[in-house]
């Protein structure tokens, strides 16, 4: 049985989310270590020029964006689920929740007060990622009161969730929705000077970090970029076909597509075949002399995607 490939860095938050529920899940997976910031010359072959982290790759079927992953993680054969199937839409309702609005204001935060710290080709990159075009230092700045206070009230709303139903997001159960909670309280606390002050008033919160950190990241090995590369050559994409869905905007199977991440960035069009359309999931179909055929998966929530 082929392990999963996780693509990623340490230090990435989203990433964080990730190891955290193969933690929850109890399973081992094989670790490449890739680039905090393009050129990625070795993932790009399979991600058809797709820049953020993680990626997750079984065999040759590749999983972009953390909804995606997790969609898959909830098929695996594991210990521990990272969810039951019957919460599946509750977990990724909670997990674009957590993209959106929780971890869009962590990284606000911890950008912000890392400016004239951090690497400024650092910084001007994921700036191009998650602020607005034209942003400056100084608007960053002045905003940064008003991003911690919706920051704490969003933290509030959870806190008084786990409460009433804890100490996980689901009762008695770790599951992928804690993950999304707490790689956020990962990053701020981690990152961002304040962080641990600022998290102490949430009691619930905090006991939710301790179980979850108990769990640890499951079973890791360590294998290169050329060893992801090579099981992606030797086994063909497993990934459905066809168009499973009432609305296509138009698209049709076998066509030439592009597909971005909404809003104004700096990320490039991936670009392929259309293999598989559902109301929730894109497949393409790509193909690189380094990586041979491969299918690319992205949730259709938060994506741009039209015809060439």
């Amino acid at each position: 049985m082929l392990l999963p490939i996780f693509h990623h860095y340490p230090q990435s938050p989203i990433a964080e989310k990730i190891r955290m529920t193969f933690g929850i899940m109890g399973i081992e997976w094989q670790s490449v270590n890739i680039p905090r910031i393009p050129p990625k010359p070795l993932l790009m072959p399979l991600t058809g020029g797709y820049r953020r982290t993680p990626v997750l790759q079984l065999g040759s079927d590749i999983f972009c964006d953390s909804q995606s992953i997790a969609g898959q993680l909830g098929l695996q054969n594991s210990k521990a689920s990272a969810y039951q199937l019957s919460n599946k839409a509750l977990e990724l309702i909670l997990g674009s929740f957590g993209e959106t609005i929780l971890f869009s204001l962590t990284v606000r935060v911890v950008l912000t007060s890392s400016m004239g710290v951090a690497p400024e080709e650092f910084i001007k990159d994921r700036g191009s990622l998650y602020f607005e075009p034209g942003w400056t230092v100084e608007e960053m700045r002045d905003s940064l009161p008003s991003i911690l206070m919706q920051l704490q009230a969003a933290f509030d709303l959870i806190n008084h969730h786990l409460l009433e139903n804890g100490p996980f997001m689901n009762g008695d159960r770790p599951s992928y929705s804690d993950a999304v909670v707490q790689h956020c309280v990962w990053f701020l606390c981690g990152r961002f000077e304040g962080g641990d002050e600022f998290i102490k008033p949430f009691d619930a919160i905090c006991k939710q970090r301790d179980l979850i950190a108990s769990l640890g990241h499951g079973t890791s090995h360590d294998i290169s970029a050329e060893q992801a590369l090579e099981t992606a050559i030797k086994n063909p994409p497993k990934a459905p076909k066809g168009i499973n869905c009432a609305y296509t905007g138009g698209l049709k199977y076998a066509q030439q597509v592009k597909i971005r991440p909404n809003g104004r960035t700096s990320d490039p069009d991936v670009i392929g075949a259309l293999r598989y359309l559902d109301e929730t999931l894109i497949i393409i179909d790509y193909a690189h002399e380094d990586a041979g055929q491969v299918a690319i998966h992205f949730p259709v929530l938060g994506y741009q995607i039209s015809a060439l």
